[in-house]
């Protein structure tokens, strides 16, 4: 009984987390409340607060319902509530294939309203994968430390992304499983997601192997070596991750450092060249 009790209770929790959090937010800001910031201020990520509520449209609305004064009429724009509903339904596991008429209908829009900001589904797809994607963030921690040594670059870039990736680990596992039945939104999660961020990558590469501070090999090793933690916290997702941690098995995405070091001396001893020989 008291597990089903537990079971009842934590969605509660969360929900209400999200809804303190937005009361004050708004309370600090009545013009304005970003899901972004409750999300923060919450301790869960924007997905979760888009499952709770549908949207920072459904967070005013539950506001109001408590008597605040919020405006919910077309507080949204049109073209904000079509990304949030393709996230929604891109959120759900299984989905697979989500036509334009799903998202109209779960935006609670015409298909002649997608039509009328999104030029066809790729491009709606494509705002869906510009959410969702972490280039940005890596890009602002990034760029400004370019000119670091290689070892404090490599920290820099894995750290900023492992942060960003951890938050959206369960939107992505379910955008990748939805992608094996949607090569249209699998072209479009690799265009924008993976073609944004490898060029990125490829640059810092060619300043530091230019400077010889790294020896030159194919990039495309170094990002698979330093982003593939990031397939396992996507496969897995962040709760399996914490409780491994608690049996000592510590993923490199809370270890950066040290993993960072083994990709860039290996664990070979400096005189043990010969191996067995």
């Amino acid at each position: 009984m008291s597990d089903q009790t537990d079971s009842k209770s934590a969605p509660r929790a969360t929900r209400e987390a999200i809804l303190g959090a937005a009361r004050r937010q708004f309370g600090a800001n009545s013009a304005g409340l970003s899901i972004q910031a409750v999300a923060a201020e919450a301790g869960v990520s924007r997905q979760t607060v888009h499952h709770y509520f549908g949207g920072r449209r459904g967070l005013r609305a539950a506001l109001s319902s408590e008597g605040l004064g919020v405006s919910t009429a077309g507080d949204t724009p049109t073209r904000d509530r079509l990304i949030d509903a393709a996230v929604r339904l891109l959120s759900r596991p299984g989905g697979g294939l989500v036509s334009i008429e799903a998202i109209a209908a779960e935006a609670g829009l015409t298909k002649g309203a997608v039509y009328h900001h999104f030029a066809d589904r790729a491009e709606l797809l494509r705002a869906v994968a510009r959410r969702v994607s972490p280039v940005d963030e890596m890009r602002a921690q990034l760029e400004p430390r370019m000119d670091l040594p290689a070892r404090e670059g490599l920290i820099a870039i894995a750290s900023a992304y492992y942060a960003a990736m951890r938050s959206r680990a369960g939107l992505i596992r379910n955008l990748a499983a939805n992608s094996s039945r949607d090569p249209e939104l699998a072209q479009v999660v690799m265009t924008e997601i993976v073609g944004q961020g490898a060029p990125l990558i490829y640059r810092w590469f060619e300043l530091h192997a230019s400077r010889g501070a790294l020896r030159r090999v194919d990039p495309s090793l170094l990002i698979q070596a330093l982003f593939g933690p990031v397939f396992l916290l996507v496969v897995l997702g962040p709760t399996v991750f914490d409780e491994i941690a608690r049996y000592g098995i510590h993923p490199a995405v809370d270890n950066v450092e040290a993993y960072v070091d083994l990709i860039l001396e290996g664990v070979a001893q400096a005189d043990s060249n010969s191996g067995g020989q």
